[in-house]
């Protein structure tokens, strides 16, 4: 709820804007003669088909398999991924759109929203997917917090930097208001940057812990898992470099008016760090049997974990 409030609010505000936009002399030019030079064309220039529709194609297809898993294994805690990968495609259809009407505000408000907003989606299913790792290895005690913490903490900052983002974006649209817009649209990106990279400093230091423990180390079928987790990671911090590198140099900048940058350093990296999950589907592979099965003395250090006595068990640990 409060995730569509921001964006119907950021909404409204680019609908008031897009008003203004008739007294532009370049809304009434042929947007197809100079697109770079278009001032009436926010993307300064026109989708490519091809590519559009393939990219359409193949996140569509993800979010097909996706859909099918949750019907098939009920993991309810990775639908953010599934409703997110719809998101996407819808996002990228309307990028199609567009290439009819590249004039159209309210056209590229829409696919702005669900392009650009869409991957929150993918990294809060990150953030609950190492918590669900960590519990079902009963090994919260290689973990500085709580698994159901770092899942709480880390969603809760991907749904701040997701309304910010959302409010930026739509302030961004408005007549006067563009240079703070961007200013706070690139604020969210910054924040969201940072806690995504303290998220993988802490998978890896969760890695390297757990590791050492040969038991945990060597039961079968999460490493896989684990490691598509760590090739998203990879993946999702790419496309967050590039989107804030991107927005710092403004909307008319030369990574945004060229299509092949965002091509390649955002649809890509987004759609091969979910297309992993095409193939290793948590709720498939992090079954109750499958699970460790935790020794007395552990389970009671599990339990003082999650009471929040992190430090006793660290010492026990060592």
């Amino acid at each position: 709820m409060p995730r569509l409030a921001v964006v119907a609010a950021a909404l409204a505000v680019a609908a008031i804007a897009a008003a203004k936009r008739s007294d532009n002399p370049y809304c009434k030019m042929d947007p197809f003669l100079d697109p770079a030079n278009d001032l009436c064309n926010p993307l300064r220039y026109i989708p490519n088909l091809p590519l559009n529709a393939v990219a359409v194609a193949l996140y569509a297809a993800c979010a097909t398999v996706f859909t099918f898993y949750e019907f098939r294994y009920r993991g309810k805690y990775f639908l953010c991924l599934t409703i997110g990968t719809w998101c996407e495609a819808i996002g990228l259809a309307l990028r199609i759109a567009l290439r009819k009407d590249p004039h159209s505000l309210g056209l590229y408000i829409a696919m702005y929203m669900f392009v650009v907003l869409s991957p929150c989606a993918f990294l809060a299913a990150d953030y609950i997917l190492l918590g669900r790792i960590v519990k079902h290895l009963k090994a919260a005690r290689y973990l500085y917090l709580n698994p159901d913490k770092v899942s709480w903490i880390f969603v809760i900052s991907d749904i701040i930097t997701f309304c910010i983002q959302a409010t930026g974006g739509g302030m961004s649209t408005a007549d006067g208001m563009q240079e703070t817009g961007t200013d706070i649209f690139l604020a969210g990106l910054i924040l969201q940057l940072i806690s995504f990279a303290l998220f993988t400093v802490l998978y890896i230091i969760f890695w390297n812990r757990v590791r050492k423990d040969t038991k945990v180390w060597n039961h079968p079928g999460w490493k896989p898992l684990y490691f598509a987790l760590g090739f998203t990671c990879i993946m999702f911090l790419t496309r967050s470099i590039f989107r804030t590198i991107e927005l710092s140099e403004g909307y008319a900048g030369h990574l945004t008016i060229h299509e092949e940058y965002w091509a390649s350093l955002d649809a890509l990296p987004l759609l091969l760090g979910i297309a992993v999950y095409c193939y290793f589907w948590p709720p498939a592979i992090l079954t109750p049997e499958r699970a460790v099965v935790a020794e007395p003395d552990l389970e009671a250090e599990e339990t003082e974990m999650s009471s929040g006595a992190a430090s006793h068990v660290m010492e026990k640990s060592a």
